[in-house]
C-alpha cells in the first residue's frame, strides 16, 4: 500500500531533495510513505518554475518543465513516456534500480495535477514500461487521490498486457485520440493525417547543446513541427534521443526548472 502526506520542505530544495520514501514493517507488511511538501504561501505545491505558452494552430498549450503539455481549453494534462515500472523489471532481473526512481515520476504527477487541477490526464504510450509489477500499484494509489480525474491511456509499444489490465486501474484504453483538430498517439504517423495536428511521444527527444569552450549538455526537449508535436519523455529513468529537427521546427529545451525556446 502507498500513502501520501505531507510535510515541510525548503524551498530552495530540489525536487530529487523532496521525494523521500520510507519503508515501514508492521505485522509483516509493508507500507510505503512517499513525503510530499506542504503547500506554498501561493496556494501551489511549486518551486520556482517557468513554463512556456505555444499555439498549435488555433489552441494554446502550456508546455511545463516537468515534462508534460497543459491544455487549458480542454483541461487536459498530457504526458508521454512514463515508463512505470520500469526500475521493478530491471531489479527483479537482479540489476539495482533505487525505488526512488518510481517515486520521483509519481511526485511529478501529483505536482502537476495539483497545480493544473484537469478533469482529465492523457498519457500518450508508454506509460507502462513491461509486465504487472509492484510499481503499477503504487500509480494506483497516487491516482487514487484524485477519484474524479478522467485517466485516458493511448497504447504504446511497451503496453503489452492486456487491455483489461489497464481498465482495471481506471484507464480508459485508446489507439489514439481526436479532440477537435488535435490528434493525440504514440508514434509520430508514418504519413500526415489530413487536416489534424498530432500530438505524440516515443521518441523521447532531445538536443545537444554546444558551449564556446566545446563543453556540451544533452536535454530533453519538446519539438514542435509544422504538422506534428513530439513530448519529452515524463520517466526520470527513460533516456533520450538526439533529434534531427527539419527547418522550421521549434525546439524548446527543459534547462533545469524553465522551458527555454532554443530554435
Amino acid at each position: 500500500m502507498c500513502v501520501y502526506i505531507c510535510a515541510p520542505f525548503e524551498r530552495n530544495g530540489s525536487i530529487a531533495q523532496l521525494v523521500q520514501s520510507i519503508c515501514l514493517t508492521s505485522r509483516g507488511s509493508q507500507v510505503r510513505i512517499l513525503l510530499l511538501p506542504q503547500k506554498s504561501p501561493q496556494g501551489d505545491f511549486f518551486l520556482p518554475m517557468r513554463s512556456l505558452a505555444i499555439q498549435i494552430r488555433e489552441h494554446t498549450f502550456e508546455m511545463h518543465p516537468l515534462r508534460a503539455l497543459w491544455w487549458q481549453k480542454q483541461s487536459m494534462l498530457i504526458c508521454a513516456d512514463v515508463h512505470i515500472g520500469k526500475g521493478a523489471h530491471f531489479r527483479n532481473s537482479g540489476i539495482p534500480i533505487p525505488k526512488r526512481v518510481n517515486d520521483s515520476n509519481l511526485w511529478n504527477l501529483v505536482v502537476l495535477i495539483e497545480h493544473y487541477q484537469p478533469d482529465s490526464i492523457v498519457f500518450l504510450g508508454d506509460l507502462f514500461h513491461s509486465h504487472i509489477n509492484e510499481e503499477w500499484e503504487s500509480l494506483n494509489d497516487c491516482l487514487a487521490q484524485f477519484p474524479n480525474l478522467q485517466k485516458m491511456l493511448v497504447k504504446g509499444n511497451h503496453e503489452i498486457e492486456a487491455q483489461h489490465e489497464y481498465e482495471r486501474l481506471g484507464f480508459e484504453v485508446f489507439e489514439n485520440l481526436q479532440v477537435d483538430d488535435i490528434r493525440l498517439e504514440h508514434e509520430p504517423p508514418v504519413k500526415d493525417v489530413e487536416n489534424l495536428y498530432t500530438l505524440c511521444g516515443h521518441l523521447h527527444p532531445a538536443v545537444r547543446m554546444q558551449g564556446a569552450a566545446q563543453q556540451s549538455l544533452r536535454l530533453p526537449c519538446f519539438w514542435i513541427g509544422e504538422k506534428i508535436g513530439v513530448l519529452p519523455a515524463f520517466g526520470e529513468f527513460t533516456g533520450s534521443h538526439n533529434i534531427q529537427p527539419k527547418k522550421g521546427d521549434q525546439l524548446f529545451v527543459i534547462a533545469e526548472n524553465s522551458v527555454v525556446r532554443v530554435s
